[in-house]
């Protein structure tokens, strides 16, 4: 998975979202802050699971290391 490449898709996204919520005509004030907060709610979350996808892969190839020098046969001296 090309992270960047899905980091661009995400934002240009959001982007769509919010020129398409927020840009409307006849939309009420309160309604244009309720839809920005949730924009930045859904922009938030995004992140954060971006963020722990990245974590994950770090600790995964940690563990792949040690269950890998584990199987190594340890020699007797």
């Amino acid at each position: 998975m090309n992270d960047n490449s899905t980091e661009n898709k995400m934002k240009a996204a959001l982007e769509s979202l919010c020129t398409l919520c927020l840009g409307a005509d006849g939309v009420a004030p309160q309604q244009r802050i309720q839809a920005r907060e949730t924009i930045d709610a859904l922009r938030m979350m995004c992140a954060y699971q971006t963020f722990d996808i990245e974590a994950t892969r770090r600790e995964n190839s940690g563990l792949r290391a040690m269950i890998k020098d584990k199987k190594k046969p340890r020699r007797k001296d």
